[in-house]
């Protein structure tokens, strides 16, 4: 019996691509709007994807899994509802937060600006942290599909 994909999380599915000890190589298929959008020959998203050839991100994580295989890669809610306040809300809050409060004090528009750079690093600081300790992408599982089972 095959392990389920937790259902209150995040849910993928990935090719392999390669092997290398028991770490996995896995691609997305790139997600773009561009195909069924009526602006696409006008869109600067569109032209540059087209210039610089965008490529499927290629993710690493430890698993069995052969080539050619489709895989469900998971992220508990949890997890990820931890990433996107640290990537996103905390460093919105924080320059939002400091550049009122750098204001209220009278400083020109141009020292508050210069003030909210290093107010940015720190509010992006926890999220590095937790990074560098891999503990929201340690919590990545892989679960391999019933569905298609690739070579053989």
């Amino acid at each position: 019996m095959t392990a389920q994909p937790p259902r209150d999380g995040l849910q993928e599915r990935l090719k392999v691509i390669g092997t290398q000890g028991d770490q996995v190589q896995l691609q997305a298929r790139p997600v773009s709007g561009c195909a069924g959008c009526a602006a696409r020959g006008h869109c600067g998203v569109s032209a540059l994807n087209t210039l610089i050839g965008a490529r499927a991100p290629v993710l690493t994580l430890p698993g069995q899994a052969r080539p050619g295989q489709e895989v469900v890669v998971t992220l508990p809610a949890r997890a990820f509802l931890i990433g996107v306040t640290l990537a996103f809300l905390l460093p919105a809050a924080a320059l939002a937060l400091g550049a009122v409060g750098l204001s209220v004090l009278g400083l020109s528009d141009a020292a508050v600006a210069l003030l909210c750079l290093p107010l940015l690093a720190l509010a992006l600081w926890p999220l590095r942290r937790l990074e560098r300790r891999g503990r929201l992408a340690g919590q990545l599982r892989i679960v391999p599909d019933g569905r298609s089972q690739g070579p053989t």
